[in-house]
Formats: structure tokens, sequence, C-alpha cells
């Protein structure tokens, strides 16, 4: 019997996922279904591994690459996603599909199968052995160093130092206490999966700031935030789609 966890955090998408899993497999059984990563990190901390999970990425409490970094995850994930921009990361973090929303039943189902002739080929001891090496797998650290490559040389920087990160013509920069701007060479997206989500959050697609560094909040157009940073002369907006989340992640109502 398949076992499977959904992790989707908009209704209408969580109904349709369920609709498609039991239509493709009828026999089988949802074991969970999580909303936010929080959620998911505490199921899979007290439950079985699942046979296959069905993942969005983009949740309320954060990104679902969060998961990867705090608990040993043996099960295989379709990811489920309105992004193309996480394609890598997916294939990094135990992926074997990619599905855009909106889903259609014919890109969900040859997802479906492919997981079904992955599992065929892995058969008794072989498959045993590859969920054993899976979660014994030591779980990736947050990042607590970055690296600016410069032609004065190398910088070290200590996440904790850096109030926020920018995405600046298309470059992600470091931006440290003084302002001073560093280039990583890493993307926004893969910041935020490298960052420890309980002191960094992602206000919209060009930025990333760190609690430490927020000192008010203001009320904006379209139910947005404004965050204002302690000692920087800056500010930054919250997109109305992540609002709700900096609203949760800070303990607002």
């Amino acid at each position: 019997m398949l076992r499977l966890l959904l992790i989707e955090d908009e209704e209408p998408a969580l109904d349709q996922l369920r609709r498609f899993a039991l239509q493709y497999a009828p026999a089988a059984t949802i074991v969970g279904e999580c909303q936010q990563v929080s959620e998911a990190l505490e199921f899979l901390r007290q439950h079985p591994a699942p046979d296959l999970i069905l993942s969005d990425i983009e949740l309320l409490d954060g990104n679902v690459f969060q998961l990867f970094g705090q608990v040993a995850v043996s099960s295989p994930v379709i990811f489920v996603t309105a992004y193309d921009s996480f394609l890598v990361q997916a294939f990094e973090q135990n992926g074997i599909a990619y599905v855009l929303k909106p889903v259609q039943y014919a890109q969900f189902a040859a997802a479906m199968q492919k997981f079904e002739r992955l599992r065929q080929s892995f058969q008794g001891a072989a498959l045993q052995q590859l969920a054993t090496t899976l979660s014994s797998a030591p779980m990736s650290a947050y990042k607590q160093r970055l690296v600016s490559k410069t032609r004065q040389g190398l910088y070290l920087l200590d996440v904790a130092d850096l109030p926020y990160f920018q995405l600046r013509n298309g470059v992600t920069h470091a931006l440290d206490a003084q302002g001073r701007a560093f280039v990583l060479n890493e993307t926004l997206s893969q910041l935020e999966a490298q960052l420890d989500p309980a002191d960094f959050f992602r206000l919209n697609r060009t930025e990333i700031v760190q609690l430490s560094a927020i000192e008010r909040l203001e009320p904006y157009f379209n139910d947005t935030l404004v965050v204002h940073l302690r000692n920087q002369p800056v500010s930054l907006t919250a997109s109305t789609h992540r609002t709700p989340r900096l609203r949760h992640w800070l303990g607002l109502k």
C-alpha cells in the first residue's frame, strides 16, 4: 500500500493534490497533510517515513527546503509548485519530479509513473539500503559564514552581522551593519534555504531580512508592510504575497 504525505499551504491546491493522488492510486493512504514547514518537521520526527512526499515549496512559514536542514528525509519527493526557479535545489533534496502549477492531471500522473518506475527498480535489500543511506546522511547545518570574492581577495562574512540581503541587477548582495555591499555567488533562493528561518525571512523576490535588524513595521498600501531597519538608512517592503507569512513569522495577528 502506498503511503503519502502531502505538504501544501493553500486549501484548493491541497484538495486538488489529494484528489489527484487518490485518482491515480485509489488504494493509497494519505498518512499526513501539512500546511507549514514546522508541521512537516514535527510529522517526520514523530512518524515513520512515508513512501512518497508530495510537496509545495513556498509555504506559510517559509521555504520547504528548510526542512532538509532540520530532519533526515529518506522519502522521495515530488515537488508541486508555481515557481520554476527551484529546479536545481529540488533535485538536490530527494526530488524525483517537478510539477508546475496550475497542475494538470496528466502532468501529475507522469510524475507518479516516474516514482513507480524508480520504486520498482529498487527492490528488497537495495531499497532498504537506499532508505538507510538517505536517513543516516548528515543533516546540513545552516550557514554561519558566507564568502564574497572580490578583486581585493576573499571577504569572510558572519551571517549574524548581516542585516539583509538584496538582489541588485540580478546579482545577490549581502549588506553589513555599515551599509557595505558584498557580492555573493548564491542566488537569493539558495540563500533562503541556507539561512536559519528562525532568524531570516524573505520579504519579496529581491530581499531577505534578519529578524534582529528590524526596528519597526509600518502599514503600507494594499495591506503590505514597510520594514524599517535598525541603524540603516533604507527601508524594505514585504510583498502582498509574503506579508501574511511575515506577520505569522513575527507572531503578529
